[in-house]
């Protein structure tokens, strides 16, 4: 699965933009306006991607998205 796919799935999963901000370090406002398409998922910076992809595998990789550890 490509990064962006992860990215992508980890935004569309019921995580709280909350919860993955506070996990990944990520402001809330940046996942908001990934998940609302303020902001487009191809102008995000590689280390902002990296950080969403590994928390993806971390979290939601099994059992369809629905895993969440804290």
């Amino acid at each position: 699965m490509k990064t962006s796919e992860k990215v992508q799935a980890l935004l569309d999963s019921p995580i709280s933009a909350y919860r993955i901000a506070k996990d990944t370090g990520i402001s809330v406002s940046t996942i908001l306006g990934l998940r609302s398409g303020g902001r487009q998922l191809l102008n995000i910076t590689l280390g902002t991607a990296e950080k969403l992809a590994t928390y993806w595998e971390k979290n939601c990789n099994n059992l369809g998205g629905e895993k969440h550890e804290k």
